[in-house]
């Protein structure tokens, strides 16, 4: 098992009549945290990131895992190129070849936002936290970023991401979807 969290209460996750929470993520699964801003999205993550406590339960990660947050927290000043270099211990093939050589922060923020979920989604960990992974991103690189989270499970890696609606994520597979909103 990747993650699980059994018992938890927070006084950040607003879930009408849900608490305490009792969810798990295996290998080859995803999980959608949905919910309304404010709903405790992001401070689910941060419970799984132990960067903060839950006020009760027990918050399991039990492999190791790569961030993407809602920043990119990639280096602007270097090229996609240098990015690849410097992120990954493998070079695998990009697939913006024409994006190489274009210093980051010149990119459009939507491209931005692809070459970090690449990364992120690209590296060795088992497990995959994403924070809003497919915020900027126009219909076809939403419909890119779901390949890449398809091939990931494919390969039995678990991805844990938030988002705002669960209707647009038909196209990713074994997926389950926690619903802050409560419905």
């Amino acid at each position: 098992m990747s993650m699980q969290v059994s018992g938890l209460v927070h006084p950040y996750i607003r879930i009408s009549g849900l608490f305490p929470i009792d969810i798990s993520a295996h290998p080859g699964t995803a999980l959608a945290i949905c919910g309304s801003n404010g709903a405790g999205k992001t401070t689910f993550l941060k419970l799984l990131l132990k960067e903060i406590e839950p006020k009760k339960g027990i918050v399991h990660v039990g492999a190791q895992f790569a961030y993407l947050g809602i920043k990119n927290a990639l280096k602007p000043q270097l090229t996609v190129q240098q990015q690849l270099s410097y992120f990954m211990s493998t070079q695998l093939d990009f697939p913006w070849p024409e994006f190489l050589q274009i210093i980051y922060k010149d990119l459009s923020t939507g491209q931005q936002r692809l070459v970090a979920l690449w990364l992120t989604l690209h590296n060795s960990k088992s497990l995959i936290l994403l924070d809003e992974p497919f915020s900027h991103l126009d219909s076809r690189g939403c419909s890119q970023a779901y390949m890449w989270i398809n091939t990931q499970l494919n390969l039995k890696k678990t991805i844990i991401f938030t988002h705002h609606c669960s209707e647009e994520l038909h196209e990713i597979e074994s997926l389950q979807v926690f619903d802050l909103n409560g419905y």
